[in-house]
């Protein structure tokens, strides 16, 4: 049975799942889809034969279900018919996802801590995650007041909602109050690709991207970390522009939004995810950051070691890739996180376009008790361009020659 999932199966089920943004351009590629459509149908057909024959009422409507859709996979191919391959998706991603629920174990359900970090299946049984994904919302990270206990909203208020945001936050809207504020929103609308939806999960669109705590706020801050914190905002109150090393990293154009963890900002809300047997490669549009994780096995570098992006590594628990990052510096302080931050990041498929990823920031030296957030990522046509923040970018020397030139205007 593993071996007539692997090949056949497997393969040519992802080339009608990413029909679109793997179309056929040529008759050797037609030929070649056609000849995947046709191995689906017959492997659909093996189903129902003495080999892998189950019992008689559940195994064979579910085969059913593969026999019906492949066979009119394999039509449209013949046809050359983008279109009815692509919305055929659905129809195959249910069938196989009501066959394994039925015949594999706990499928879709996360396995003990016992179990979840062995050897685990062959990569070849895992999701596919492989591809870019948009992640931008105007959902929040923090609940606003007005949805004080509503983590989700009805098809009104989210419609209302989400026409007011994108209209608050329309940039082409100048402000004339004063020539400073004008000049401070010179990034016009064409500049931002926030979204302009709320973000869906488990079918219901969310008013705020923390999930736990259930108010949807951020824990408050230990007494340590509140004394951090305003040791950091003081700094840059009475220290803002001494030198390079005074401004924050995004304005230094090191690090900011890339993760972990991932979190949706106002332009560059795309990552590719690259999966291989042993790695997977996390690229995120913003700035410039790869993050390759481990799958092995290998356990994290020596705690003496911090690294902005901390030190991840993977496992899958069940069909779910779970991702665990530690070794963190204490200058990327992450809502107020220090060099102890936890992040678990886990990324789930959800159907042939759709992506859960959560988040879990686990720092008691930073944050009263963890907490955790769900966001919805949809599979995109687009691609990842590099963003070259410092390419003919003159706004570190602006800032500090601006700053030396009112030194000397000081009284």
């Amino acid at each position: 049975m593993s071996e007539l999932m692997i090949d056949p199966i497997y393969p040519s089920s992802d080339a009608i799942f990413y029909i679109s943004t793997r179309t056929p351009t040529s008759d050797a590629e037609w030929r070649a889809l056609e000849a995947k459509t046709a191995a689906l149908a017959d492997a659909a057909k093996a189903l129902t034969g003495p080999m892998y024959f189950r019992d008689r009422t559940r195994w064979m409507a579910d085969a059913k279900l593969m026999i019906d859709t492949s066979a009119a996979s394999s039509d449209a191919a013949k046809r050359r018919d983008v279109n009815a391959l692509v919305e055929l998706n659905d129809a195959l991603y249910t069938s196989c996802v009501q066959c394994h629920q039925d015949y594999r174990p706990n499928y879709g359900r996360r396995s003990t801590p016992s179990t979840s970090s062995s050897g685990s299946s062959p990569a070849a049984a895992k999701p596919d995650l492989e591809g870019v994904w948009s992640f931008a919302t105007i959902t929040p990270l923090e609940r606003p007041a007005e949805f004080a206990g509503k983590p989700e909203l009805t098809a009104d208020e989210a419609a209302a909602y989400e026409r007011r945001m994108v209209e608050t936050n329309n940039r082409d809207r100048r402000d004339k109050s004063s020539p400073e504020a004008d000049v401070g929103g010179a990034y016009n609308e064409a500049w931002f690709d926030r979204g302009s939806v709320l973000t869906v999960v488990n079918g219901k669109k969310r008013s705020s991207l923390i999930v736990d705590p259930t108010d949807g706020k951020i824990p408050a801050l230990t007494p340590g970390g509140k004394q951090r914190a305003d040791a950091r905002a003081a700094d840059r109150r009475d220290h803002p522009t001494d030198g390079p090393e005074n401004q924050g990293l995004p304005t230094r154009c090191l690090l900011f939004g890339a993760g972990p963890p991932i979190v949706p900002g106002p332009y560059n809300n795309f990552v590719q995810i690259f999966q291989f047997p042993d790695h997977v490669i996390i690229l995120n549009e913003m700035i410039h950051d790869a993050r390759i994780v481990p799958l092995d096995g290998r356990p994290h570098t020596a705690q003496a070691i911090h690294k902005w992006l901390g030190d991840s590594r993977g496992r899958w628990e069940g069909d779910t890739l779970v991702v665990d990052t530690t070794n963190f510096t204490d200058k990327t302080n992450f809502r107020g996180a220090d060099e102890n931050l936890h992040v678990v990041e886990r990324f789930t498929r959800t159907g042939p376009g759709t992506l859960l990823y959560e988040f879990t920031i686990d720092n008691p030296t930073a944050f009263t008790k963890p907490w955790s957030t769900a966001i919805g990522m949809a599979k995109s046509d687009d691609r990842i361009f590099e963003y070259a923040c410092h390419e003919a970018n003159y706004a570190m020397t602006g800032i500090l020659r601006g700053a030396r030139a009112e030194e000397r205007h000081k009284p």
